[in-house]
């Protein structure tokens, strides 16, 4: 765990982790420079068991750039 500032995010993923269902939007960006790469890769197959199917990943960092280009898509 990354410390606990991050405990409700980490009961909210292993929640929907246990039992994936579908939403009417997510949005999941994730340079592949950044540290959290593994944890937001192994998201993936739980978002597609829930029906959904896009999946973008950035040759970027953790970085204002990136975010900036990637939610006008979100």
């Amino acid at each position: 765990m990354r410390g606990p500032m991050f405990q409700p995010v980490v009961e909210f993923m292993n929640g929907f982790r246990a039992e994936p269902r579908h939403v009417a939007s997510a949005f999941l960006s994730c340079g592949q420079y950044e540290s959290l790469i593994y944890e937001n890769r192994s998201l993936v197959p739980v978002l597609q068991a829930a029906g959904m199917s896009a999946v973008r990943r950035s040759p970027r960092r953790h970085n204002w750039e990136n975010w900036r280009d990637r939610l006008r898509t979100a």
